[in-house]
């Protein structure tokens, strides 16, 4: 997670953001857990590693309480700490237009749009929303100065990253940023040398630019391909892999499992006889060299019983938000 991810996260997990909890009504079943609930559940299950079933909670929360915008704050902050921006990118689409007053959800939508290299028209709007909310906010400026390093408009980014730089001096990664933004306007001296004083207070920020599409000389590094509005921000093919803390992701062919903490070492050139779905097994298949048939949800094998459809209900909740992103 980046450091302005990091930044967004205190103030959208402690819930200090802005939003209201919608009421649970006095007549819902005490069986049923409120929304309320439900974010407390996720909450504790982020704190202990167990990350898949704070993504159920947090699916289970939205649902009940589908226009209260704290559930989708929430889970694209923890889809970032994952390390899918795209996801957090439509979950804070929604909350921001539940909550168009929350600068913070406007700054994560924006930044989280360019770290997918989607919509990056959506993207400048939402931070020249965040700037006319916050406008004293260094994070605002910086995250509109990245989009506009993604968009090509070198010019617009020097301003952007001066003005988050005279709100926060020194910071290293919109030092970072201002540096590759003058290279592109043909000051390779002086945005270099910008560069390497970020660096000297931020051993990370390389790294973090790096994932962001930009290397040490301000060049631009190959990664995602650009998408419009009007195209989903996720395929079924991309590799969406949720994992609880302490367990392994294991490749097999070009599909793979999830392997628990306390599980024998699997083989990873078994061959899987049906189908797969963002990276994982799933369905109903077999796992050779063994003819048994076996059923996978999301990468996970599925018990018999009550067990196993209480999983399978509780993967499905967790990779709902992965299914919706596949359509526009």
């Amino acid at each position: 997670m980046s450091r302005l991810h990091h930044r967004l996260a205190a103030a959208l997990w402690s819930g200090v953001a802005g939003i209201c909890l919608v009421p649970t009504p006095a007549s819902a079943s005490a069986q049923t857990p409120s929304g309320a609930d439900l974010l407390d559940e996720a909450g504790q299950a982020v704190s202990a590693g167990r990350y898949v079933d704070a993504l159920a909670a947090l699916g289970g929360a939205i649902a009940a309480a589908p226009d209260d915008g704290v559930a989708y704050a929430r889970r694209a902050q923890l889809f970032d700490q994952l390390g899918h921006p795209d996801l957090a990118a439509v979950d804070y689409r929604v909350a921001a237009k539940l909550n168009p007053g929350d600068a913070n959800l406007h700054k994560g939508l924006c930044l989280d749009l360019a770290l997918s290299n989607h919509d990056l028209d959506g993207a400048l709007a939402a931070c020249d929303a965040a700037v006319k909310l916050a406008p004293d906010s260094p994070d605002a400026f910086s995250a509109r100065g990245y989009v506009q390093l993604r968009r090509g408009a070198y010019a617009e980014a020097e301003k952007d990253y001066s003005a988050a730089l005279a709100l926060s001096p020194a910071a290293p990664s919109e030092m970072f940023g201002f540096g590759v933004a003058i290279i592109h306007l043909g000051r390779a001296k002086e945005g270099r040398g910008e560069i390497a004083s970020a660096t000297l207070d931020s051993a990370g920020v390389v790294a973090e630019w790096q994932n962001r599409g930009f290397g040490m000389q301000g060049e631009i590094i190959p990664g995602r391909p650009k998408t419009s509005a009007s195209q989903p921000v996720l395929s079924v093919t991309d590799a969406k892999v949720f994992l609880n803390k302490g367990e392994t992701y294991v490749k097999t062919g070009s599909c793979g499992r999830v392997s628990a903490p306390s599980a024998a070492p699997a083989a990873p050139d078994l061959a899987w006889s049906a189908g797969c779905r963002f990276g994982l097994l799933h369905g109903a298949g077999t796992l050779g060299p063994l003819d048994t048939p076996v059923r996978f949800a999301y990468g996970r094998q599925i018990a018999a019983g009550e067990e196993g459809a209480a999983t399978e209900k509780k993967l499905g909740l967790a990779y709902e938000a992965a299914e919706k992103a596949l359509k526009p």
